[in-house]
């Protein structure tokens, strides 16, 4: 059976600070969406996770151009909140919002989902010191 949610199988993974962005799928209605999954940063193992989502549906809220700022402000107070952040210091709901409005291109990006098909042989992390971003991905057989 396939979770509804699997963090394992993802696109990509960047990590700014306290907050972990992967881009992966969600199952609603029977069909896996491209989705956004904010969790607090190596947290990945702990139990009790509260997944923050930001599906592709509803990006549009995060974007400074047409966004929704009040919908925005209050999900990314929800979301400090699920990440055991400040909900009380302006600057983490600001971070918050900033990091994701930073990656609704990757979020945008993110293609169709597609069953396994072939074995995972490897895995790689890429990490950028000088900005702190992680980049993890699986090398499959051909």
């Amino acid at each position: 059976m396939t979770p509804d949610l699997d963090l394992n199988r993802s696109q990509w993974t960047k990590t700014r600070g306290p907050i972990t962005a992967i881009g992966t799928w969600l199952r609603l209605d029977g069909s896996f969406r491209p989705c956004m999954v904010l969790i607090r940063a190596g947290s990945e193992l702990e139990d009790g996770l509260i997944p923050c989502v930001v599906t592709q549906d509803r990006a549009w809220v995060w974007s400074e151009e047409i966004g929704d700022p009040i919908e925005a402000a209050r999900t990314a107070m929800q979301f400090a909140d699920c990440l055991r952040l400040s909900l009380h210091d302006r600057r983490t709901l600001i971070f918050i919002a900033s990091f994701i409005n930073d990656m609704l291109g990757d979020l945008l990006s993110i293609p169709p989902y597609q069953p396994d098909t072939t074995p995972v042989v490897a895995e790689a992390t890429m990490i950028n010191h000088s900005t702190g971003r992680t980049v993890e991905t699986e090398m499959r057989d051909v």
